[in-house]
């Protein structure tokens, strides 16, 4: 009997032939950061290099067009403290009759929601009267809807931030004859332009000024941060900028006062920012081979996923 128990606990504690055989995990791959260098500083980074104290080390830029008025420069460099910095900057010529701006909303609605930005400019595309070439985050999001007023193809979806009590918050917009401008003012203590809301076709608003007819607002808010300014010149060219701030190794993110700095540099006169963090994306249109998926909307920036954060609405770039 001794023997017979023996046995049968050695063919108890044989190993079956489907036990699961649990492999040692292997560690994430990380793709190493690797600057070519580059000694040809482009217009707009040697105008932010002579005017302003933020590029204490230049390291690369690169610029594309991408339509006739349209163009994309990606600046690298070392800030005045030593700390990575990345930037993508969108300058968009809309005095030329081929180019206008369009506000997105989530899935093309007129309802409160939020959206990736990729996802947002495909929809937006086909009311839009042309091709999306780029596009940037808009308002600071209020439990899922715009915080500030928005209007998309001239319906008025809120308008609460624009009104004789509340006309502080900085917006850009796009007027039903084409003329593009940034409306409202920092405090009471500037005067406030006229307009007219029925004469508007889209309206996008935004958190913080930054710029103001050439004075820099000053904000006590000092966050490092992912950050996404628009700003516009005396001659209608709209410049889009958005400072990546989620990998510190990559790029530390900047403060307003910082980013407003900027926008006076590169020759804007009025400039705000539209909102931070995981917000702050960048899109392009690319037509590709994929038979599957012919046209899509990549983020040029590095969010904290592929796509970015969702938001609550958007500003596109047209080429009609």
């Amino acid at each position: 009997m001794v023997y017979l128990w023996i046995a049968m606990s050695t063919v108890a504690c044989k190993q079956r032939d489907d036990y699961p055989v649990f492999e040692e995990p292997k560690p994430p791959v990380v793709e190493e950061d690797i600057i070519p260098p580059d000694n040809s500083i482009g217009p707009l980074t040697q105008l932010i290099i002579d005017k302003t104290d933020i590029i204490k080390t230049f390291q690369l830029d690169s610029t594309v067009k991408l339509a006739d008025g349209v163009e994309r420069t990606h600046v690298r460099f070392l800030n005045k403290l030593n700390q990575a910095m990345s930037m993508q900057i969108l300058e968009v010529d809309l005095s030329k009759p081929n180019l206008t701006a369009y506000a997105m909303s989530p899935f093309d609605e007129v309802i409160y929601s939020t959206q990736t930005m990729d996802e947002m400019a495909k929809y937006n595309e086909p009311r839009s009267g042309g091709k999306i070439i780029a596009a940037i985050n808009g308002d600071v999001a209020a439990s899922g809807a715009p915080a500030g007023s928005f209007i998309k193809l001239g319906r008025q979806i809120k308008t609460t931030t624009t009104t004789a009590t509340a006309n502080t918050r900085a917006f850009f917009a796009v007027k039903k004859d084409g003329t593009p401008f940034i409306g409202n003012r920092p405090s009471s203590s500037y005067p406030l332009d006229s307009y007219n809301l029925d004469e508007i076709a889209h309206l996008v608003s935004g958190g913080i000024w930054l710029l103001y007819n050439n004075d820099l607002i000053n904000s006590t808010v000092t966050t490092v941060q992912a950050n996404t300014g628009i700003g516009i010149t005396q001659s209608k060219k709209v410049f889009a900028v958005v400072v990546d701030g989620v990998n510190n190794k990559f790029s530390v993110g900047i403060t307003y006062n910082d980013l407003g700095k900027i926008m006076k540099a590169i020759g804007c006169y009025r400039a705000f920012s539209t909102s931070v963090g995981t917000s702050a994306v960048m899109v392009q249109r690319y037509e590709t081979n994929d038979p599957l998926k012919p046209l899509e909307w990549r983020a040029v920036n590095k969010p904290a996923t592929p796509t970015g954060g969702v938001n609550v609405n958007g500003i596109g770039f047209v080429l009609k």
